[in-house]
């Protein structure tokens, strides 16, 4: 596997700065953030029919950690069968690591409440940054690193899965907005955040030239 590209790395601080400033926003209860947060919820949160809604809530629940956890084991379990045991570690600790106690870290360290809205899903802990959408970024951000390097040489192939991962990993973040469990500017932390875990760790495994 090469090293990580220059472009990764610039994409990788940008992330890094968004996270930031959206944790000062959050701590220090800046004026735009707020406004950012009715603009994005005010594009997302409309009344849609049954079936829409229902659909929205069965992918936001695709996300919980119960099937979120099954998902990862099962991969890792894979990834050892192919003797790719240092994938299998790559996406376990994205996931169960970074996504699961990384997140219920910072989120006790922030304490921010959840929106006051009508939620759609029962919902629990504190809302800064998203669970679901930090865990989209880890989990699938983790299988776009390790399938896209298998299907290398199938370019059709490696760039539809790309783009069916990535729109997942976006679909999973709004789905929250939508069900009123969080602010937008918690799934921008989460996604962010992700983001620059997946780069550090896929860095820290490759840093010798070794495979995932």
């Amino acid at each position: 596997m090469p090293p990580i590209s220059k472009l990764r790395w610039r994409f990788t601080m940008a992330a890094g700065i968004i996270f930031l400033l959206d944790l000062i926003g959050v701590v220090y209860q800046q004026s735009w953030l707020p406004d950012f947060d009715q603009f994005v919820i005010g594009l997302v949160r409309h009344p849609f029919s049954h079936p829409v809604t229902a659909t929205i809530i069965a992918v936001t629940n695709s996300g919980n950690p119960q099937p979120i956890t099954w998902v990862t084991l099962l991969a890792m379990a894979g990834l050892v069968i192919a003797r790719r045991s240092r994938g299998a570690l790559f996406l376990g600790w994205n996931v169960l690591i970074w996504a699961g106690i990384g997140n219920s870290v910072i989120k006790h360290i922030v304490r921010r409440d959840r929106p006051t809205v009508d939620r759609l899903v029962a919902a629990s802990s504190y809302s800064f940054p998203s669970g679901h959408s930090i865990t989209a970024m880890l989990l699938w951000g983790t299988l776009i690193v390790l399938l896209g390097w298998t299907l290398r040489r199938h370019r059709y192939w490696r760039w539809l899965l790309i783009g069916l991962l990535s729109l997942w990993i976006v679909v999973i973040g709004l789905s929250r907005v939508y069900v009123g469990v969080h602010y937008p500017s918690d799934v921008v932390a989460g996604w962010s955040l992700g983001f620059v875990l997946l780069t550090v760790t896929q860095w820290y495994l490759t840093r010798y030239g070794d495979e995932l």
